[in-house]
């Protein structure tokens, strides 16, 4: 699922970020912003985690 998310299919990212989606609404908490943008910022990383970890699978 990593690779097809690293090759732009957005059906697999969407599945990544659904996977992950408890621990960002969580994390979302103790991040001074409002709920929403700390919650699309840590979708922002993690999917830039996905696309920089190219090498590591």
């Amino acid at each position: 699922m990593v690779r097809q998310a690293q090759q732009g299919d957005k059906v697999s990212m969407n599945e990544i970020i659904n996977l992950f989606s408890d621990d960002i609404e969580y994390l979302s908490r103790y991040i001074m912003l409002p709920r929403e943008d700390a919650i699309q910022s840590l979708r922002v990383e993690l999917i830039n985690i996905v696309h920089d970890q190219m090498t590591c699978f």
